[in-house]
């Protein structure tokens, strides 16, 4: 399992050597790599060097003098941490990237290097790097901005249950970091779940990073919101990148020429002082820019009913025991989840006498999609309402929910809503079939 978070953080303290502003195009900048894939046996991972090795390109073509390290031990991981902090002891902007396994021990994160044995619960704080300590030593570093990305598992190992198909472990659902001030967090997933290594050469979470955070003139969290719509299309929903964040200002990686970017510590009561970056922007900025798509927004028809076919097939074969994993995730966000949850609750699940079902709860799943408007979960909560399943009848609440999926062209909402015009006698029979023929294309 990989659990990423990027940690965007500016600090700085009170030293007469550090500058208190800084241009971004002359300030030092450094970055730091690790990709750890050649863990024992089957715990190896296939993509963590590739994703590491790729995010050490894009880092160098923005400007980072890069350290690239491949399948490190403790120590070699300590010791490279320990050369980023020094380059950054005049300030400048530092870049840390984790790719590989890590866990979250009695809520304490940990990344692992490739000579740990996964197999002892007891081994892995003793001989893996602390995060906390990563932290310490860059705040330490007097980095005016220090951007921490760790593409790793960050939950709770006790079950020990590792896949190659994922860094780590199934999660337990640790509590997410609040962000300080200055500072951005950004998961390759939702906390407490998941993320893949990826089924070619790298991760998803890596690729569309290496596409967004080095796009010029593009700010830093709106970047990072890119990556989330991404990774939610790549994955079908099954790994949703989050971000919490206090950043002030914009940050842009790669500013263009009409861009000026200052770096600014901002002093503060205390003996060490958080700061800001402060982006003079002269071009759009985060809130200039067009809301995003949700990832399926973007589907054509086929793709749509491909997505449908897949949501009642897992609902079709849905078993009380997988409840657990897909109420954690609908309650995270995924709309796939909540709409598998809402057919199954709707359909009815489990074999026999123990067959569940309930409008009610249907009705709450997907709703929680609708409220996401994804155009299967309208079209679902549009029959309901025209047939009166755990609701009373409401014809006209029908049609609102069949309208807002065929305004994302949703086929089946269009033959819905076809049939209940026809019912209720609002068309002729020429009117009728203009309607019939433009849903069927």
């Amino acid at each position: 399992m990989r659990i990423a978070l990027i940690f965007f953080t500016a600090l700085s303290f009170v030293c007469p050597a550090l500058a208190q502003s800084i241009d971004y195009r002359s300030a030092p900048k450094f970055a730091l790599v690790i990709g750890n894939a050649n863990y024992e046996g089957a715990l190896k991972l296939r993509n963590a060097n590739h994703d590491a090795h790729l995010l050490a390109q894009r880092l160098q073509g923005a400007g980072y003098t890069t350290e690239l390290i491949d399948n490190a031990n403790r120590q070699t991981m300590y010791e490279a941490i320990g050369r980023l902090a020094d380059h950054l002891n005049q300030g400048g902007v530092g870049v840390f990237y984790y790719a590989g396994h890590g866990a979250e021990i009695k809520e304490r994160n940990y990344l692992i290097p490739v000579n740990v044995s996964l197999k002892v619960l007891g081994a892995i704080p003793q001989e893996s790097v602390p995060v906390d300590d990563l932290l310490k030593r860059l705040r330490e570093s007097h980095a005016h901005l220090s951007i921490v990305l760790l593409d790793a598992c960050r939950n709770d190992p006790s079950s020990l249950v590792f896949e190659q198909r994922y860094r780590g472990i199934p999660s337990t659902g640790f509590m997410a970091e609040k962000p300080a001030n200055g500072m951005v967090i950004a998961y390759a997933t939702q906390p407490g779940e998941r993320a893949l290594d990826g089924e070619g050469r790298d991760g998803p979470f890596a690729l569309a990073l290496a596409e967004w955070i080095v796009k010029p003139g593009m700010p830093l969290e709106e970047a990072i919101k890119h990556v989330m719509t991404d990774v939610r299309a790549k994955t079908k929903d099954e790994q949703r990148p989050w971000m919490a964040t206090s950043l002030i200002g914009n940050f842009v990686l790669v500013p263009t020429a009409a861009q000026h970017i200052e770096l600014t510590a901002v002093k503060t009561t205390q003996a060490t002082t958080s700061a800001h970056t402060r982006g003079q922007i002269a071009t759009s900025t985060v809130s200039d820019s067009p809301p995003l798509l949700q990832w399926f927004q973007s589907l054509n028809n086929d793709e749509q009913m491909k997505l449908t076919v897949d949501i009642q097939r897992q609902a079709a074969s849905l078993n009380a025991d997988d409840l657990p994993r897909l109420m954690q995730q609908a309650k995270g966000g995924s709309v796939i989840a909540q709409s598998v949850l809402g057919l199954a609750y709707r359909q009815g699940f489990g074999v026999g006498m123990k067959q569940t079902r309930s409008n009610q709860q249907a009705i709450k799943w997907l709703t929680m999609a609708a409220n996401q408007h994804l155009p299967f979960a309208l079209n679902e909560l549009g029959e309901m309402a025209y047939l009166g399943q755990g609701m009373p009848k409401n014809v006209s609440k029908a049609r609102t929910y069949f309208e807002e999926a065929i305004a994302q062209h949703y086929t089946p909402a269009k033959l819905n809503l076809f049939q209940l015009m026809s019912e209720s006698g609002e068309m002729d029979a020429k009117s009728m079939a203009e309607m019939l023929k433009n849903a069927l294309h």
